[in-house]
């Protein structure tokens, strides 16, 4: 069976049976984490295609890898946010840290902001303490180094990987959003990268806080009637809040399914006409799968979509002022309330 106890860390294998045998929820999860995106035949079928044609294939990502190189003179944090569940948004989440912390030197950061959340697991931590057992040992205090920084969180591999666990669920005594927040800055402090994972919605308080505290919000949805119409009312929001307007939009159209009668590309192609700046991420079987994502096992397609999203994720966020909408929210409830308010 699966753990659900989250002091094993949620979607932690659970103990092997009393015959010594694996349960269904171990075996499926060892068979589909090592189970390439693409079969043998159509790798073979593709590599004697590009025999005969001439293929920017490795161009393309070699192009994408170093945009995802970039320097990044100070810690940048993205939000990846959407209306609903299921669409991806985790898989985005953890696709961008591993992406990042393959492609760069230095660190990079997930933090799973969500009570039910599979951000650790995704990035092969599911034993990765919980995210408001890390902030209440960290406290106030203010490692003096990476290394010691890693004392507090997971680092599955690479090893500039950093990964806390999901949070506490409601009924359980849970760090303070102060607390939380001290421990994202204090990962930005030594992680140029750092990916937030918000439960859906814009409403939560751990949402809203996280979108102060970042340089970009990528919004998850997708290609689908409902995720176009979320995408247009999100654009919507971001055009008529001020705190929100702040912060650079950038719309992540996903592909759920192997089938599906939206082509993410050019509905991309038309919320762009419309104003609103938007990439894609097509289907994978292996990012399907919800498992640990190993970027080897992805299809060529996927590869090189995620360089090309963590590259385009790092320019508009390095373009970005530091913490806009923080700045902007305490000036808007200063006027407001001729006090400053917490944000």
């Amino acid at each position: 069976m699966t753990s659900m106890d989250p002091s094993g860390g949620f979607g932690a294998p659970g103990p092997v049976s009393d015959d010594g045998f694996e349960s269904t929820p171990q075996r499926l999860r060892r068979t589909l984490r090592t189970r390439p995106a693409e079969g043998p035949a159509r790798r073979f079928l593709a590599q004697a295609a590009d025999m005969f044609r001439g293929d920017d294939y490795p161009q393309s990502l070699a192009e994408a890898a170093a945009g995802v190189q970039q320097p990044v003179t100070t810690g940048r944090r993205i939000a990846v946010v959407g209306f609903r569940g299921g669409a991806g948004r985790t898989t985005a989440a953890a696709l961008l840290a591993r992406t990042c912390a393959s492609l760069r030197a230095d660190a990079a950061a997930a933090v799973d902001l969500a009570e039910a959340g599979t951000l650790a697991l995704r990035l092969a931590a599911p034993s990765a303490p919980p995210l408001d057992d890390i902030a209440a040992r960290l406290g106030r205090t203010i490692p003096g180094s990476l290394a010691e920084v890693r004392g507090y969180v997971a680092s599955p591999g690479p090893e500039n990987l950093l990964v806390t666990g999901r949070r506490s669920p409601a009924a359980a005594q849970k760090a303070t959003d102060d607390d939380v927040l001290h421990l994202s800055r204090v990962l930005s402090r030594y992680c140029p990268v750092t990916v937030f994972d918000c439960p859906p919605g814009l409403g939560p308080e751990a949402v809203r806080w996280a979108l102060a505290e970042s340089h970009l919000a990528l919004f998850v949805t997708p290609a689908s009637v409902a995720g176009l119409d979320d995408a247009a009312r999100a654009a919507e929001l971001w055009r008529g809040n001020p705190a929100l307007a702040q912060v650079p939009l950038l719309v992540l159209l996903t592909r759920t399914a192997a089938r599906s009668a939206l082509r993410p590309a050019a509905e991309a192609r038309r919320l762009h006409r419309a104003g609103v700046e938007t990439a894609v991420l097509d289907y994978d079987a292996h990012l399907a799968a919800g498992v640990e994502i190993q970027p080897r096992l992805l299809s060529r397609a996927a590869r090189l979509q995620a360089a090309e999203l963590s590259a385009r994720v790092l320019s508009a966020a390095s373009a970005a002022p530091g913490m806009p909408a923080r700045r902007a929210a305490s000036r808007q409830a200063e006027s407001g309330t001729g006090r400053r308010a917490r944000v």
